[in-house]
Formats: C-alpha cells, sequence, structure tokens
C-alpha cells in the first residue's frame, strides 16, 4: 500500500513550545510523547485504526524525513524508548536515531507488521541528559519512515530485584496421574493461587494420544503435592476438545475467579465463585471471534497461544505469544472486562523466534512502581526465562536478566539438593502475594513454579515427561 508524500512545513519553535505546555514533571520516570505533539517532518494522519491520541505521523517516502521528540529527564541517564509504529509495505523501513544531535543507533529495521492498522513496539536505548532531550528518528531508505504513533519513555535500571538471580529448586513435585478415562503422560503449564490457607494449582495435562485438557489439584502445602488428586476439568462444564495453557485469578471487580486459557487458535475464560469446586466453572467463552489479523500476518509456522492477563488500576491487558519471536499485548478497560480487548500490538519482537519463544508473565512488584516480564527461551542447554522490568504494565521493557550468561532462571543459576532432575525451566508461574487481577508478587519471596523434565527424555513434544517443580530464590535483597 502507497502512502501519501504530502509534506507539512509546521515552525519547530511553536511545536517546542506546546509540548512545554504539556510535559510531564520532570521527575518522571515513565511518559507518552504523541506524534501529533512531536516535529513530523509530514503530516498528522487518522486513516488508519489502532492509533492512540489524535493520529500518526505519515513521513514523505524519501531519504533524511524525520520525526522529532522533546523529551524530559529529572537527571541525567539512559531512558528506555518504546516506539509504537505500523509498516504495511513488505519491507523494512530502516530509520537512524539520534539523541539531542548525536548518533545512537543506524539502521533500526521497523520491519513490516502486516498491514498499516497492524501496529507494533520498537524498543529503543539512549543516553538523556537532565532536562530537555530530542529524540530523533530519520528514515535511511527510500521508502521514508513507517507510520509513527507515539514515543513511551521510561528510566533504564533501578529495580527493586537484583540483576543477577540464584535459585534453589526441589525435586520433581508434580506428576502425571491417570484414571479409567485418562491415560496421562504430561502435566505442565501450571497456574497457581494460595487462598484460604491452600494452594490451587490449574495445570495442563496429556494424553498418550497427544490430546491437550486441564485439570486441577489443591493442597496446604508443597510437600503434599504430588498426594493431591488430580481432577480432570473435561468433565465439568468446561468441557473436552483442546484447551491448555490455564491462568486463574481473582477478579475483584466483579468477585468472580477467571480461568483463562487456550482453546486451539483462540483464548476463552471460565468463571466461578469457588475456586475450590472443579465442577463449578462455567462453560468457556471466546474472547475473540476469530484470530486477530495482526496475529495471521505474523505468527508465520507458529501458533497463537500461552495468554496472560494482568490489570492495572484503569485496564487489563492480555499479553501472548506465537512461537515466532512475538510478543503481542492486548487491552480493555476494568469496567468492560472481560469483553472488549482491542486487536493486539506487538509488544517485543526477536528475530531469532527461538530467544523470544512463548510462556510470558507479567507481575506487579509489591511496594514499587515496577512491573516484571518473563519470556521463556530456547537454548542448546535447555528452557530458559529470561526477564525485564518497567514502571508501566504496557512497557517498554528494560533489561533485567535476559541474556544466556545471565538469565531470569536456568541450569547455571539454579542448585539442586543432589542430582538435577531436569536442564529445563520451562512454563510456569510465581507465587503470587495476592490473588486478585493486580498479580502482584513480594520481591522479597520469589518462588517459582514451573515445569521440567528428565534431561535423557526425547521424542514428540507433547509426550515428553513434563513434570512440576519449585524454584525459591536463593538471593532475595531482602
Amino acid at each position: 500500500m502507497s502512502r501519501s508524500a504530502r509534506f507539512v512545513f509546521i515552525p519547530v519553535m511553536a511545536l517546542v513550545a506546546a509540548i512545554v505546555l504539556i510535559a510531564p514533571s520532570a521527575q518522571a520516570q515513565s511518559a507518552r510523547y504523541e506524534a501529533e505533539d512531536a516535529v513530523c517532518e509530514g503530516t498528522i494522519d487518522s486513516n488508519h485504526s489502532g492509533f492512540s491520541g489524535d493520529g500518526f505521523c505519515n513521513t514523505p517516502n524519501r531519504v533524511g524525513t524525520h520525526v522529532e521528540f522533546t523529551v524530559y529527564a529529572g537527571a541525567p541517564g539512559t531512558f528506555t524508548l518504546g516506539v509504537k509504529y505500523a509498516n504495511g509495505a513488505g519491507a523494512d523501513r530502516p530509520a537512524d536515531l539520534s539523541a539531542n544531535g548525536a548518533p545512537v543507533q543506524s539502521g533500526v529495521a521497523f520491519r513490516p507488521t502486516g498491514s498499516w492498522s497492524g501496529w507494533a513496539i520498537e524498543t529503543l536505548s539512549v543516553p538523556v541528559r537532565e532536562g530537555g532531550n530530542t529524540i530523533r528518528l530519520t528514515a535511511a531508505g527510500g521508502g521514508g519512515l513507517a507510520n509513527i504513533d507515539y514515543l513511551d519513555v521510561v528510566r533504564a535500571g533501578g529495580s527493586v530485584l537484583p540483576t543477577s538471580l540464584q535459585w534453589n529448586s526441589s525435586g520433581s513435585l508434580v506428576e502425571p496421574k491417570s484414571d479409567a478415562n485418562h491415560d496421562i503422560v504430561s502435566v505442565k503449564d501450571p497456574s497457581v493461587v494460595h487462598h484460604d490457607g491452600r494452594y490451587h494449582v490449574f495445570v495442563s495435562v496429556v494424553s498418550d494420544n497427544q490430546g491437550y485438557s486441564l485439570a486441577y489439584l489443591s493442597f496446604t502445602d508443597w510437600s503434599r503435592a504430588d498426594e493431591a488428586q488430580l481432577h480432570f476439568l473435561d468433565e465439568t462444564p468446561i468441557g473436552g476438545g483442546y484447551k491448555a495453557a490455564p491462568q486463574v485469578f481473582y477478579f475483584e471487580p466483579q468477585q468472580r475467579w477467571y480461568l483463562t486459557y487456550q482453546i486451539g487458535d483462540n483464548v476463552a475464560y471460565s468463571t466461578t465463585t469457588d475456586i475450590g469446586d472443579p465442577d463449578s466453572w462455567s462453560s468457556p467463552t471466546p474472547f475473540y471471534t476469530d484470530t486477530p489479523q495482526i496475529v495471521l500476518d505474523n505468527m508465520g509456522a507458529g501458533q497463537w497461544l500461552d495468554f496472560w492477563t494482568i490489570c492495572d488500576g484503569a485496564n487489563c491487558h492480555m499479553y501472548s505469544s506465537d512461537d515466532n519471536g512475538n510478543l503481542y499485548r492486548a487491552q480493555t478497560s476494568v469496567g468492560n472486562f472481560p469483553n472488549g480487548f482491542t486487536d493486539p500490538v506487538i509488544a517485543m519482537h526477536d528475530d531469532n523466534h527461538h530467544w523470544l519463544f512463548e510462556g510470558a508473565n507479567v507481575y506487579k512488584l509489591a511496594g514499587a512502581d515496577e512491573y516484571l516480564l518473563l519470556v521463556e527461551a530456547i537454548t542448546a542447554g535447555g528452557r530458559i526465562f529470561r526477564s525485564w522490568t518497567s514502571p508501566s504494565v504496557t512497557g517498554p521493557w528494560t533489561p533485567l536478566a535476559d541474556t544466556k550468561e545471565n538469565p531470569f532462571a536456568a541450569r547455571g543459576n539454579v542448585a539442586f539438593d543432589g542430582t538435577a532432575w531436569t536442564h529445563d525451566f520451562s512454563h510456569g508461574e510465581l507465587i503470587r502475594s495476592g490473588i486478585d487481577q493486580t498479580l502482584t508478587i513480594s520481591p522479597c519471596d520469589l518462588r517459582f513454579l514451573y515445569q521440567g523434565k528428565d534431561p535423557d527424555a526425547s521424542g514428540p513434544y507433547n509426550l515428553l515427561p513434563w513434570r512440576l517443580g519449585l524454584l525459591t530464590q536463593s538471593d532475595s535483597p531482602c
């Protein structure tokens, strides 16, 4: 799709003056700067859906055209930038990034998003000085810039969590249990809350014919987890058919429990007022009528999966993955939940799809204006978790422990009593300090329920013998 090459010159001083009037506090740790308030060498358009504010910056299709934001910092340091953009062309729209006139990064790709109404976030990093800072994106190719909607900024660093973590792991705590109607080979994808003195755990179970369904177990102490009965939820109103990757939370505004899970190429929910009664869950209700177009455009040979909902004071946000290097985020208002979720935006992307694979979690850190993001990755040595933080549930996300050398959880920073029963630290959840939709965790008490397997196991993925184990942080900062 071609775009207009219209050019409108707007006096820089007038725009800068307008920005000053709406500038956030100099001490702000996060802020959003809309394109209509920036110096846009082009036009502010609104002919493609999904933008924020009054419109987006559409620049001429030529090298050198630019958009410039004036960003305010309370002190020198580093800002993480989240540039929301759309690129409906069939090729990258590369841009050069500069801060205060100095080059920062050349040839930022701004890869295609599938359509001009498909939006993504490009995460960048810039040094800033105290006061006003000019952040410019300049087109490095003849197609001009991608359409630019806004610039989110957060101050990098300063997490309440340590930048390097150490863990102790339990042995295998929950193993498959079969009955007359279920021949189970794997128990995986746990979601957990602690309520009324009991742990309530929801899992995916896989049968010997590679069929997926959901199950529930409850116990008072982790030492008794494997004694707990597996209640198979395909025998409840949730019903049979493919269902996997559950997440459970209490939605306080409605005083109801929600269980969300994937159903093939979509995501659904069930509700109850009694988490301890597995027969009380309602039948599935899909969140979407079909797979959003931006996911179809970008998932390649992957699958839309691993849905995760978290709410702040105003909105509920649904994160998801596609096994193709894309992390998505959609949102609706707290008052409208569970209805009205927007089409997702690509919140993060990695060209190495194994490095940003699946199993995303987002949590609020108690006592801090900070959120924690975890995403599962695949390495030659096994599955691991990477992590980022942000003062906003929407990002942009600053790396915390996200490398092979310094991961959130992997073989290199997990100790076992005796022989390690697994080399994989895969799909799981941190133990929350509460039960509600804010998904709050204590930074002083990190415990992570995960799935692992025998390092010598092989065969089809759906027949691998996944079990559940518990990580406990051994280097708490508190």
